[in-house]
């Protein structure tokens, strides 16, 4: 092949090259995100393991009110640990980008008080005596009552979503963020 066919392969190959750069339906689409889409995505990842479904104990297969109470105690350790871990995850996130910082904290704040709310249900259980009937049952309606308040709580996306209308944009367009919020 002479000189002059390989620079006009060359270039033609440079120049479909090229053309490629200039948009094309295989561009990556997050090439395309805004700031709020890319935090999202970060955020949403890393929160992803901590929103896994997790069911109540059966209390009535348990074989005493000792048992009951203890798989109760557990059950609720791991609700407040998953709040733990997502208030580290928003925490390890920073304020998301062009949203008001003071919602961010709100968020943040949110997930802790839920997880303290859980620490003292926990520590009031664990005081009830199995034993007294009585006692457990005034403790079980206590710690339900203060489950009841903090139990329309949606979590720290549904929270962030209200306050920007991009971040929303941003939850419900991406599938992880999306599987969370449902």
């Amino acid at each position: 092949m002479n000189r002059t066919t390989r620079a006009t392969l060359a270039l033609a190959a440079l120049g479909l090259a090229l053309s490629g750069c200039t948009g094309s339906s295989d561009e990556d689409p997050k090439a395309q995100a805004t700031p709020q889409d890319k935090w999202a995505q970060s955020l949403c990842e890393a929160l992803e393991p901590t929103t896994a479904a997790i069911s109540p104990p059966d209390t009535e297969a348990a074989a005493t009110a000792a048992e009951s109470k203890q798989e109760i105690v557990q059950f609720l350790r791991t609700l407040r640990d998953r709040l733990d871990a997502q208030a580290k995850v928003l925490d390890e996130a920073g304020a998301p980008p062009e949203v008001d910082a003071a919602a961010y904290e709100k968020a943040k704040k949110s997930v802790s008080d839920g997880s303290r709310t859980l620490q003292g249900v926990i520590k009031r259980l664990k005081k009830a005596d199995p034993k007294n009937s009585e006692q457990m049952q005034t403790t079980l309606t206590q710690v339900g009552a203060s489950l009841a308040e903090s139990s329309s709580y949606q979590g720290p996306l549904a929270e962030l979503s209200a306050t920007n209308a991009e971040l929303k944009k941003a939850f419900e367009s991406n599938k992880t963020c999306a599987s969370i919020m449902s």
